[in-house]
């Protein structure tokens, strides 16, 4: 491949570059990639971070950011290119902050990823999982069915800039389309701009949220104040021709300016139907999430005769599907309305055998009635900062498998090395390919008694 100048290095940098007080050659070969998907490199000892470069690639690059024990920089031109390296689809790449992998081959990614995993899981928990499963894989492009895109007015001739954040930026990158976004989103954000700039002035709207489930959606609007009768009426013409109901959030309360606000997906494989409201975190890629519930299910080996506690539930994501197979569930989460949400969710399923409850999963849980009443099975989907205070009050029930459902992998390392030293093993491992083009990486882990 010819050499050829990154797209990275065309940015706008956020921060500029210190004097360098170390005598860096001109050009650099790649070792490997970090857990960010910057390129590593190695020079008299110190590591280096280029954003931008792929392993076994020989780079120029430019510094950023100097540390103590690191240096950040950026690639600025490719003298020698790596074989997975691709031409990225998306006209905003480079400066859109939204995906930062789009230069690295598809298969690659997902194949990066699990050894960063596996390799952190071992280096920072000393956990090597018995066994590793195929990785739970994506379409490469419209995989996701919702985001959230700023809005701004510019003050010089009043235009409308929809889109994400700049890498490195809090400013605003224009989005005309968006190839890892559902059709119908990408389509909303480039046909917006032109319907907000028949008002003389938008400012009161912050920003938009989109979700896209089973072919209905919503169109969020954030509002500072109230927008004009004219203005509303184009959003919800604007929603409705994609079949989005239009709702505005003043920050304090939801109005639903639609005929049919009813929003939900469907799990096909168990038939289980989740509502949510506009707001409710759904995992964003449908396709893996249907792969993960299957694959929860079958790893847990689910009978009549199983009780079991989903913590971190949610609106019932695992916890609905789940009850089709086992005796009971418990369903917990920190957020009353996604509690509340969830128990509707039970019955209009027709589960009996769910319970929903509210509890801060940070702090002590042994005192509370739920808790005391006897797990067999638990599954944990926690946020970033993982599971560590709840997986310490596991040994009142000695749950016989304990799923693990990750978007952290050092939060898992670090939590799996607990759950070994309770005196369970690591069986099972996958990576899942949730955020295709990103650098973000799930996992899921079963621990087993």
């Amino acid at each position: 491949m010819k050499r050829k100048s990154s797209l990275f290095s065309q940015r706008p940098k956020a921060k500029s570059a210190k004097k360098s007080s170390k005598d860096y050659p001109d050009s650099i070969s790649i070792d490997r990639l970090s857990h960010e998907g910057r390129g590593i490199a190695k020079v008299d000892g110190k590591t280096l971070f280029i954003e931008g470069a792929l392993p076994g690639e020989k780079v120029s690059f430019s510094i950023t950011e100097q540390h103590r024990r690191y240096d950040e920089a950026i690639c600025t031109e490719i003298l020698i290119a790596s074989p997975d390296r691709v031409e990225p689809q998306c006209g905003h790449y480079g400066q859109c902050g939204g995906c930062d992998l789009q230069h690295l081959n598809h298969d690659r990614q997902i194949e990066t990823k699990q050894l960063l995993v596996l390799d952190q899981l071992k280096r920072l928990g000393g956990v090597e999982p018995e066994s590793i499963t195929e990785p739970l894989t994506s379409p490469a492009w419209q995989y996701r069915r919702s985001c959230r895109i700023g809005i701004n007015q510019l003050s010089r001739d009043g235009s409308a800039i929809v889109g994400f954040r700049r890498r490195g930026s809090n400013k605003l990158t224009a989005i005309q389309h968006c190839p890892v976004l559902a059709e119908p989103l990408s389509n909303m954000i480039s046909e917006l701009p032109s319907i907000l700039e028949r008002e003389d002035n938008f400012k009161t709207i912050t920003h938009a949220e989109l979700s896209l489930v089973d072919n209905q959606g919503a169109l969020t609007i954030r509002i500072k104040k109230a927008i004009s009768e004219e203005l509303q009426q184009s959003l919800k013409l604007l929603a409705e021709k994609h079949n989005f109901s239009l709702f505005l959030d003043n920050g304090s309360s939801l109005e639903c300016c639609s005929d049919n606000p009813e929003l939900s997906y469907n799990v096909a494989f168990t038939n289980t139907d989740i509502r949510f409201e506009p707001g409710d975190f759904i995992q964003v890629n449908a396709v893996v999430n249907e792969k993960m519930i299957e694959r929860s299910i079958e790893w847990l080996n689910l009978d009549a005769n199983d009780r079991v506690l989903d913590l971190f539930c949610g609106i019932g994501n695992f916890t609905l599907p789940v009850a089709q197979y086992v005796e009971s569930i418990v369903g917990v989460e920190g957020v009353e309305e996604m509690v509340s949400r969830a128990t509707l969710n039970a019955e209009k399923n027709q589960l009996k055998n769910c319970q929903f409850y509210r509890a801060d999963l940070s702090k002590d849980l042994t005192a509370l009635p739920w808790y005391k009443q006897g797990f067999n099975k638990i599954i944990l989907d926690p946020p970033r900062t993982g599971a560590l205070e709840i997986i310490k009050q596991f040994d009142l029930h000695q749950p016989e498998m304990i799923l693990y459902i990750s978007c952290n992998p050092a939060a898992l390392a670090r939590d799996a090395a607990e759950l070994v030293k309770q005196g369970y093993k690591a069986e099972r491992f996958c990576v899942m390919d949730m955020f295709p083009h990103t650098s973000h990486v799930e996992s899921m882990m079963l621990f087993v008694k």
